[in-house]
């Protein structure tokens, strides 16, 4: 049997005050989902972004958690072969897989600006969880 850690709700607190801290310095309205490594639903917050964003970031944060890649990178994988939009994932980057203590704990989706900024606000929530995991380097069972 193997323990492992996982996203304490005030994790995800700090996670989404980052992402909600770096879409107010950019000026986007977004929808910023975070799951767990299962990839379901944990936090969501829609900050004046259209109703299409809803959808988008919790498909962007369940394909991040459960391929544990970024979303991104799929995008160049489904131009060269079509059939993998079968895997109901979603190739848009936005989507960023989170880990703790070199362990997957789950994912973030951000959707509602350009897809390059969606990632920028995504990657403020995984520095936070980075940086949690330098102030407290043990991993939380």
């Amino acid at each position: 049997m193997r323990n492992k850690p996982c996203m304490t709700a005030a994790d995800v607190r700090v996670i989404a005050e980052a992402c909600r801290a770096e879409a107010a310095r950019l000026g986007l309205a977004v929808s910023i989902c975070i799951v767990d490594d299962a990839a379901q639903l944990l936090h969501f917050e829609r900050l004046d972004a259209r109703p299409s964003t809803i959808q988008v970031a919790l498909a962007k944060a369940r394909t991040a958690a459960l391929m544990r890649l970024a979303t991104g990178s799929l995008e160049g994988r489904v131009r060269e072969n079509p059939l993998l939009m079968a895997l109901d994932a979603m190739p848009l980057q936005g989507g960023l897989p989170l880990f703790y203590a070199d362990e997957p704990v789950g994912a973030i989706g951000v959707s509602g600006a350009v897809p390059a900024q969606d990632d920028l606000v995504a990657q403020a929530g995984c520095d936070a969880l980075a940086r949690l995991s330098i102030l407290n380097p043990e991993p939380r069972f």
